[in-house]
This record gives structure tokens, C-alpha cells and sequence, in this order.
């Protein structure tokens, strides 16, 4: 995967600018969307304009694979996301949803869906 500048993330065009919507990379979850509306020279320069002032201080950056994550997807003992580097204990934060897990499990209790454990999914 090339490295990229900012998360995933959608333009919604709005009266005098643009505003942006970003996404982490492996929950697929909407973490921020601009309160504000950019405009710039270039659409690349007004992306970046709005990541620098109100996205990137949402995410965290996987030093392996230069996703962009939540704190739920963050291994921060690692500076890794969880599909580069799972949590060695039992999981705390659901992946697909990042819910969090209050009672340890097999299964999300918001999603259902199987939690990463000892870096297994079985």
C-alpha cells in the first residue's frame, strides 16, 4: 500500500468551499467531519488544508502499513495498527465497530461479529 497523507475520506460540497468527511482505514467508522469548508488552489491543497486543521488530530498513524486509525484500531505499545500488530490480551474495542467490549468474549456485543484475540480471529 502506498503511503498516503490523509485517512479515507468523502467532499461534501457545500456554499463557498468545500467540507470533508474522514474514515479510518480499518473500522471503516466516520471519525470527523470539517465544521468548516476549505477552498484552495488545487483540490489536493484544500484535502490537506482540511486534514491539517481539523482531521489528523483524530488518528493515529500505523508506523508499518501508514494506515490512519482510530484509538480502538491503535496499538500504541507498537505505534502499529491492530491488523499489523493485534493486542496480545483479550480484546477491549470491537475492530469492526469499535465498540467497546465490557465483558470479555468471543463475540461483539454491538455487531456480533468475531473479536481479535491473541492475534487470532478464530
Amino acid at each position: 500500500m502506498g503511503k498516503r497523507k490523509t485517512a479515507i475520506y468523502k467532499i461534501i460540497i457545500d456554499a463557498g468551499g468545500n467540507r470533508y468527511e474522514f474514515y479510518c482505514d480499518v473500522s471503516g467508522a466516520l471519525v470527523c467531519t470539517t465544521r468548516k469548508t476549505y477552498t484552495a488552489e488545487t483540490p489536493e491543497q484544500e484535502l490537506l488544508l482540511a486534514w491539517e486543521k481539523e482531521g489528523k488530530k483524530h488518528f493515529n498513524h500505523c508506523r508499518k502499513c501508514s494506515k490512519w486509525v482510530i484509538d480502538a484500531m491503535f496499538n500504541p505499545e507498537v505505534v502499529e495498527c491492530v491488523e499489523c500488530a493485534p493486542f496480545e490480551a483479550e480484546a477491549k474495542f470491537c475492530k469492526t465497530c469499535g465498540a467497546k467490549v465490557e465483558v470479555p468474549g468471543r463475540k461483539c456485543p454491538s455487531c456480533g461479529n468475531t473479536l481479535n484475540y491473541e492475534g487470532r480471529t478464530d
